[in-house]
């Protein structure tokens, strides 16, 4: 017979198994570690509801209403910094992640200080970071010692009143104009600044104009009496020939001349320095540089000081022989950021620059936000490949300024989608598809492609042209031989070029670099060109044109 089993007890058969109790409220954790060990009755009345709680369903708490929840989480009073520090909570768990939940907005009381944030960090991007001594070594070490030897030469000339000339070379994104920015800040006294560029002055006559016109403003005084006395009958706008008010080349050794007679020192910043240098006689340069050369102090004059900023390394070489003579000779070399920790430490600096009046909740909330911002695997990834290709601080400054201008209520702390979307929106092609282009289109960027190889970021349509040329009699010289028949290069004559290298300028596939001149032929206009070696290489491939492929690989 089977045997029967022991009858089970009473009290095990009737008593279910206790559940297991979840709690799924950050203040009934709190309060579920505060009672370990304390017996229920010495617990406040509801601290033992939130204890003795039953579970809650999935199903039950998946059936609340969204707007209930960010309601709740919105009118709840949150608990200060020093709180949830004492209660032993990760801010990245208790502080971020509630404000960057896309179901949750900002705090209303908390909306005005992301606004002041916001134009507290874009007012610092309008300008070049300053590098420090945390960025690295090498870098900071030669922009440091390019600012002390900026400020010692503008203070001689500000306080003691000296003549001196420098020039202050380095690649673009190094930080040169804000040495400068700096260096004049730092001066005790006011002096006149005049700045020009060689991109807008484009000859001496409208530099002249430029200078009568700043020394104007900040002086009071009025220069060039003569070619003022015809403006003012004279309507500017309804002029076609806007040289007709420049003052004539004359007047320029006699303006020049009495800067260092005016009340205040002057300084004058050239930025482009190697355009300047290709203005016919180099007149500007020569009466600049002798009239601080003929600067001598204790003789009832101010200094004059002129800086020459340019990225060019042969500016000096360029100068004539008169000119370079009256040269001090000093140059002052800046560098950029050399390594990818140096554009993190450059990101943080931007980003957390501080606001007037800020709460110390969202200062430590803004501050975790942007430290877990950069610590991402993702925003890391994109400023290495951003790195990579170049070492322009001004890309890093493009990129921050469209994240942090897209920072909402909704989305009030940067994050990596947007950062990638920025990095997207940057890099994006306005042109049409480049597979798409005729034969001479095709040609001419192979051209250009050459060109980058053999150093030259800058052409000319005439360089394209010239390597065309040279390619052509190559490969009539040598044609490829396939199945008893010869494949070379198809002929293109000058003007079919021509037209397509418009079409490309027209696209934004050619971007000019300097601004249009009557004194230039369009032929010698230089122009980047902006189409990468990996498309073109995706396009040349899908010609499948032997000639082009021999051509391109030939750069590659």
């Amino acid at each position: 017979m089977p045997k029967r089993k022991a009858p089970e007890d009473a009290s095990t058969a009737t008593q279910p198994s206790p559940p297991k109790r979840t709690i799924h409220h950050k203040a009934s954790k709190s309060v579920a570690k505060a009672s370990q060990g304390i017996p229920s009755t010495v617990l406040a009345p509801e601290q033992r509801t939130l204890v003795d709680a039953p579970v809650t369903p999935r199903a039950a708490r998946c059936k609340r209403t969204r707007p209930e929840n960010d309601l709740a989480s919105v009118n709840s009073p949150k608990p200060s910094v020093a709180k949830r520090k004492l209660h032993g909570e990760h801010h990245s768990g208790s502080l971020s992640r509630p404000l960057q939940s896309s179901s949750q907005v900002l705090p209303v009381d908390l909306t005005d200080y992301l606004r002041l944030q916001q134009r507290a960090i874009l007012a610092s991007l309008q300008t070049s970071i300053p590098f420090s001594d945390e960025d690295g070594d090498e870098p900071p070490s030669a922009n440091f010692i390019a600012s002390r030897q900026l400020q010692d030469l503008l203070t001689g000339s500000v306080i003691r009143g000296e003549g001196n000339s420098c020039l202050l070379l380095g690649p673009r994104g190094s930080g040169k104009t804000t040495l400068i920015e700096q260096a004049i800040e730092s001066l005790s006294d006011k002096p006149i600044v005049v700045r020009l560029s060689g991109h807008a002055q484009r000859n001496d006559r409208s530099a002249l104009r430029e200078i009568a016109r700043q020394l104007s403003l900040q002086t009071g005084r009025s220069f060039l009496n003569d070619v003022d006395a015809v403006d003012e009958n004279h309507n500017p706008f309804s002029d076609p020939i806007p040289s007709a008010s420049l003052p004539p080349p004359s007047h320029l050794p006699a303006l020049v001349s009495m800067l260092p007679t005016l009340s205040r020192p002057i300084i004058v910043i050239l930025d482009a320095f190697d355009l300047f240098a290709q203005h016919a006689r180099q007149s500007l340069l020569y009466c600049l540089l002798d009239t601080v050369q003929s600067c001598r102090v204790g003789q009832d004059s101010n200094g004059l000081a002129v800086i020459g900023v340019t990225s060019r390394l042969d500016a000096i070489s360029l100068l004539e022989k008169r000119v370079k003579s009256r040269f001090s000779g000093r140059v002052l070399r800046t560098a950029p950021p050399i390594k990818l920790c140096h554009w993190m430490n450059l990101s943080r600096r931007a980003l957390c620059v501080p606001i007037e009046s800020g709460d110390e909740e969202w200062v430590d909330m803004w501050n975790l936000a942007v430290d877990k911002f950069l610590a991402d695997r993702k925003v890391a990834e994109v400023i290495a490949d951003t790195f990579a290709l170049t070492r322009d601080v001004k890309m890093l400054q493009n990129l921050l300024v469209r994240v942090v201008a897209e920072l909402r209520p909704s989305s009030p702390f940067p994050t990596p989608s947007s950062l990638t979307s920025a990095l997207a929106a940057h890099r994006s092609a306005h042109f049409p598809d480049p597979c798409t282009l005729p034969y001479p289109s095709i040609c001419l960027l192979i051209a250009a492609m050459h060109a980058q190889t053999a150093g030259h970021d800058q052409v000319t349509f005439e360089m394209l042209y010239d390597m065309f040329r040279e390619q052509l009699r190559a490969s009539a010289a040598a044609p490829i031989q396939i199945e008893g028949g010869s494949i070379g290069m198809a002929r293109c004559t000058r003007e079919v070029l021509m037209t397509s290298f418009e079409r490309l300028i027209a696209v934004g596939m050619f971007l000019g670099v300097a601004p249009a001149s009557v004194n230039i032929a369009p032929e010698f206009v230089r122009y980047r060109c902006l189409v990468e070696r990996e498309v073109l290489k995706k396009v040349v491939d899908t010609a499948g044109q032997t000639s082009l492929k021999k051509w391109f690989y030939k750069a590659c």
